[in-house]
């Protein structure tokens, strides 16, 4: 970056005498510091300071006049930035004209100050020197801060290793800990890791004009970071060049890290040898991460295929329930499965004295079906048969095929008289029209014999026998019609 972009020092002056901002601004015009100018805030009271510094958080120096609206104005700001604001890192420095009323042993002892200067005794050069000494001093504090920060944010990332982006976190981490290495803003920064094996680089983590980055990999990078990057992992080396550098990063477990510094200025020799022992402290740490990612990785696809498996079995399992309590042909229930809901009816209707209907269906001459029209044509007419069969009972109704031509229907809470009609609904539906089969209209008949439960009954099986007898008794007095037993 060239030193006319780069972000200027903001610098507060807070005095209520307009020729003091005049020289003020005359003096500190053309300095740079570590290629950056300064920016000149002003303000003529205490009050407008504190507003001023409650929005702009990034204000390196105040320089600050200690009576202005009020005798201690300046110095009861001074609390204020520290104890109230919470602003650590500014550097303050007082300028009084009347030092008699604030001693400055008195002032430098009671208020966290930086400097005390007599307006008379502030010449261009003293105030130079001190705002120079004032901006070294920020930019250490800054770059402590920020470190801790960058410290901090490795250790919370650690307690989260199990997470979907612990490595970005961790990345993140690092790129903040490096700015405060180099004393740079953690902007424009990011790290790219590239595959062992396909050689694929992806975005681990980013700030600034890169903060996108990482969620969209496809995002143009300015060709001169892509550069650097493609040079480290080329060399296997630091990259150094005039706007940016790029840290080489070799991860035991292979893995191969590059962190690209956006700088406002060269790194020197200094600069250089602390990078790289950086990249070597924390080349561990990196492969740790990335173990602890495998890992996480590895157990949820463990966790998936427990999880298919599980589905799986489960589906098998209501299958297997499926087949044991289903008619396969036609889909109602089997014998077994009807005569355990029958019990279970039974005995609601003995517990709270309700009515229980049954009734047997046979088809007539079933076996001439078959013989004439074929087993496909036949297995087409049961499943007609329970089609209408269905139409004409409730949901709470249960329909059971008990074997061959044979079905059995339980009708809970239904009496003699209701269970005869619905019977005799059945029996009609099926006599009304023949049954479409194999393109062949197919004609039926069924003949059915009812009963209802008796108090004295035990078992629903008792129940049935009298429906056999009355289905008998259908069949014998010429099929195709409803008989109670």
């Amino acid at each position: 970056m060239a030193a006319s972009e780069a972000d200027p020092w903001l610098v507060l002056v807070v005095d209520d005498e307009p020729e003091v901002h005049a020289v003020t601004r005359l003096v500190l015009t053309r300095l740079r510091y570590r290629g950056r100018p300064l920016k000149l805030l002003n303000c003529l009271s205490a009050a407008d300071a504190e507003r001023v510094l409650r929005e702009t958080p990034d204000i390196a120096i105040i320089l600050l006049d200690v009576v202005m609206e009020t005798e201690d104005a300046g110095l009861r700001l001074v609390r204020t930035i520290r104890e109230e604001i919470g602003n650590q890192a500014i550097r303050i420095i007082l300028r009084t004209g009347q030092p008699g009323q604030a001693p400055e042993e008195d002032v430098v002892l009671a208020y966290d100050i930086n400097d005390y200067k007599g307006k008379s005794e502030l010449t261009s050069q003293k105030l130079f020197t001190s705002v120079v000494a004032a901006l070294r001093a920020y930019t250490d504090i800054v770059a402590l801060e920020t470190n801790r920060r960058g410290l901090q944010q490795i250790i919370q990332s650690t307690d989260r290793l199990f997470e979907l982006r612990s490595m970005q976190q961790f990345a993140a981490g690092v790129l903040t800990q490096l700015s405060g290495v180099l004393r740079v803003k953690p902007d424009a920064i990011l790290c790219a890791q590239r595959e062992p094996e396909s050689g694929a680089l992806t975005v681990l983590a980013g700030a600034g004009r890169y903060a996108d980055a990482v969620d969209n990999p496809d995002a143009a990078l300015n060709p001169t970071v892509v550069a650097g990057i493609s040079e480290a992992f080329r060399s296997k080396r630091g990259v150094y060049g005039p706007d940016g550098s790029t840290l080489y990063i070799r991860v035991p477990d292979g893995h191969e890290v590059a962190a690209w510094i956006h700088t406002d200025r060269p790194l020197d020799g200094v600069d250089r040898a602390l990078v790289e022992v950086f990249a070597s402290k924390i080349a561990i740490s990196f492969s740790n991460v990335s173990l602890y990612e495998r890992l996480r990785e590895a157990n949820e696809t463990l966790e998936l295929r427990v999880a298919e498996r599980t589905r799986a079995l489960e589906e098998a399992n209501a299958r297997l329930n499926r087949l044991a309590t289903l008619d396969p042909l036609t889909g109602v229930w089997n014998r077994r499965r009807f005569l355990e809901l029958a019990g279970a009816e039974l005995g609601r209707a003995r517990r709270y004295g309700r009515h229980l209907g049954i009734f047997l269906l046979d088809l007539d001459r079933f076996k001439l079906v078959n013989d004439t029209y074929g087993h496909a044509a036949g297995d087409e007419v049961l499943r007609t048969v329970v089609k209408r069969t269905r139409e004409a009972l409730r949901a709470s109704d249960h329909i059971a095929r008990f074997g061959g031509e044979e079905f059995v229907v339980l009708l809970p809470e239904t009496d003699e008289e209701g269970t005869s009609i619905v019977a005799e609904r059945v029996r009609a539906s099926l006599a009304q029209t023949p049954v479409l089969a194999e393109g062949r209209a197919v004609p039926i008949t069924g003949s059915i014999g009812v009963a209802n439960w008796l108090p004295d009954e035990a078992s629903i099986e008792q129940t049935l026998r009298r429906a056999d007898s009355a289905l008998y008794a259908a069949k014998q007095a010429g099929r195709d019609r409803v008989e109670r037993g």
